[in-house]
């Protein structure tokens, strides 16, 4: 961690206390909005032995021992508590959240900690329009709570490839078809060909971030937060393809900017939106790949939460979201630094 990423200094005890009853105020705003429209509130384990997989996570491994006598097995701390929440729903249950914190290894930036509040929520049965509508209430409620004002109503909305379009020039339609067919570096070579800055031996995913970071977040409107939908299948993760079209994933991101960021600032990524695939054969296959994809960045494999996969047959269909609170806080009270919002500063 640089310099540049710590806040300029320890607030007064005074200042702490008034963050300590703020940050109380939104959450509480937060738990018991859901609450009165029907959600439950889960509180799943925080400990598992199958963790997500994505191969930019890296999941905590916690050793664990379960009696006197032996080797502790490994657990991992949740990077997400997805997997768990779908597992309810693919019991009968209808509307859940967990609000809670979740971690994640190897990121401490002004925007990124190991450790951070995540909100998740569910609707079984539900659509991705409804889960936007509950993420635009939540945000109204938090704002409120604080005491400040809301972003403005309706928020802007694109799609990935209208704004890789706008901002790259690049056509992310062709690159996912010729990703599809075996081309693996059509993204790559695009993006390059753009201007944008990519390690060697860059991929698909390297390339799609790279173009997102460097073309597409700071030419986003400013004024209002920007849903972003319809990400490339390689990046579906655990979203449904789009019936209109298998090259691309019902899912969708909100970036918005904090109030009076300055002209080079990036917008924060709010949230994370599916659309929940349901294909028990298809979602082992994304794990599995997954898994590839971590050994060719030089991480370990993951063990499949075979628990998970065995639920997903009798899952409905759902949507879901998963909100950054701490990131919310910094959106509504222009903070620069996560430490700023958190009940105290991470070290």
């Amino acid at each position: 961690m640089s310099p540049a990423d710590l806040p300029a200094r320890v607030p007064a005890p005074a200042a702490l206390l008034e963050r300590l009853r703020r940050r109380h105020q939104a959450i509480w705003a937060l738990r018991s909005h859901l609450v009165a429209q029907g959600f439950w509130e889960l509180d799943t384990a925080q400990l598992t032995p199958g963790p997500g997989l994505e191969p930019h996570l890296d999941p905590l491994a916690v050793p664990v021992k379960t009696s006197f006598e032996g080797p502790p097995s490994t657990r991992w701390l949740v990077t997400s508590p997805e997997l768990s929440l779908k597992r309810c729903l693919a019991l009968g249950a209808q509307r859940v959240f967990q609000l809670g914190h979740v971690f994640r290894d190897g990121e401490r930036t002004a925007r990124h900690c190991p450790e951070f509040t995540l909100l998740e929520h569910y609707r079984a049965p539900g659509t991705l329009a409804q889960v936007m509508g509950d993420v635009e209430e939540l945000v109204e409620v938090a704002a409120r709570a604080l005491g400040v004002a809301a972003p403005p109503r309706p928020y802007a909305r694109a799609t990935v490839a209208e704004l890789f379009s706008r901002h790259a020039g690049i056509d992310l339609g062709a690159m996912v078809r010729a990703h599809a067919q075996g081309d693996g570096d059509a993204l790559v070579r695009a993006a390059r060909g753009a201007g944008v800055q990519l390690r060697p031996g860059a991929d698909f995913g390297d390339a799609f971030a790279g173009v997102m970071d460097q073309r597409v977040e700071p030419a986003l409107p400013r004024e209002r937060p920007t849903v972003v939908s319809r990400w490339p299948a390689p990046m579906a993760a655990l979203a449904r393809r789009c019936d209109d079209d298998a090259l691309f994933a019902e899912r969708f991101e909100i970036y918005g900017f904090t109030p009076n960021a300055p002209p080079d600032a990036r917008p924060l990524e709010l949230c994370n939106a599916f659309d929940e695939l349901t294909d028990a054969v298809e979602q082992r296959a994304r794990f599995l790949d997954d898994n590839e994809q971590r050994r060719a960045l030089g991480k370990p494999a993951l063990p499949l939460d075979e628990d998970f996969l065995a639920a997903l047959p009798s899952l409905p269909r759902s949507a879901g979201c998963a909100l950054g609170v701490d990131r919310l806080l910094m959106l509504l009270l222009g903070a620069a630094h996560l430490d700023e919002v958190t009940a105290l500063p991470w070290r």
